[in-house]
């Protein structure tokens, strides 16, 4: 994903749920830095160069954290010490999304052929195109023939 895809799936999760200003603080500096590092996830960042630079305080930052990892826009990891920092990566939502309708749509699509199959009662030379709306008709040679 593109910096502008994860600033796009932020607010599309802002939509629905409420989002602090601290934790749109917090969600666009980590996509700054995860910008400025090339991607590589996951990015290490000490809590308190976190704080200094978006003047707030620890315990904001950390409940901050807590809430977007709880919408599912980030996952982190706690540093241990001030020698062991935290580490956080971006996560992508529309993947999951796709993969879970792709999945959903499948059993239902199924399910709704089989119904049609089973109640159909359409004539094999004529039927509906059911994504386009449109009467299609097919004809044999024969048809042609008989006509001369």
């Amino acid at each position: 994903m593109t910096y502008i895809d994860y600033m796009n799936q932020f607010w599309r999760v802002a939509l629905d749920q409420p989002i602090t200003a601290s934790e749109l603080a917090l969600y666009a500096f980590l996509v700054n830095m995860c910008n400025t590092r090339y991607w590589n996830m996951p990015v290490t960042c000490s809590t308190l160069y976190i704080c200094e630079k978006l003047r707030m305080s620890k315990q904001t930052v950390m409940t901050a954290r807590s809430r977007l990892a709880e919408k599912g826009l980030i996952k982190f990891s706690e540093g241990k010490s001030r020698y062991i920092v935290s580490e956080y990566s971006l996560l992508d939502l529309t993947a999951n999304l796709t993969h879970d309708l792709t999945l959903n749509n499948k059993d239902r699509d199924k399910d709704y052929f089989k119904a049609q199959t089973s109640n159909s009662h359409h004539d094999s030379s004529s039927f509906k195109n059911r994504r386009r709306a449109v009467e299609v008709h097919t004809a044999s040679a024969e048809d042609y023939e008989a006509a001369f």
